[in-house]
């Protein structure tokens, strides 16, 4: 007759199981700079100056390229699914808009709701002249001589 499996084994097994198990669940992750209510709370329209605003909520995710009067935060939660394509789950866009003296002029919220989609490409961003063959290439380089 077979000895029956000890506890300790029983033990190990369901460990490696529920290990295993655990790793088949999707990921969820947390991108950008979260911005606290209280926080935000502290900034006043039509008082607070921008070098005050950067002090309390922190280096904005990004800043106006073309309109410079514009701070934003942006935080987003991101979901990995198993052998699958990632995709956001809850998006936040803070922007502060300040006026000619640097002063806060309004503060808008953006959520995935409001804010548009935002398209991803896949693998790089098409340029003109990109997709130029060997033979057009050793052509345009002598036209350059």
């Amino acid at each position: 007759m077979k000895n029956p499996p000890s506890f300790l084994t029983l033990l190990l097994t369901g460990l490696l199981l529920l290990t295993g198990l655990g790793a088949c669940e999707s990921q969820v992750t947390t991108h950008g700079n979260l911005i606290e209510i209280g926080e935000l709370n502290k900034v006043e329209i039509g008082k607070t100056s921008r070098n005050d605003a950067l002090f309390l909520l922190g280096p904005p995710s990004f800043e106006g390229a073309f309109d410079s009067s514009r701070l934003y935060y942006n935080n987003q939660k991101m979901e990995a699914a198993i052998a699958g394509r990632t995709q956001t789950i809850e998006r936040e866009l803070i922007v502060l808009t300040f006026d000619e003296s640097n002063t806060l002029e309004s503060i808008e919220i953006r959520d995935k709701t409001t804010d548009k989609e935002i398209v991803k490409l896949e693998y790089k961003t098409p340029t003109p002249g990109d997709t130029l063959s060997v033979v057009d290439q050793l052509f345009s380089n002598l036209r350059r001589r």
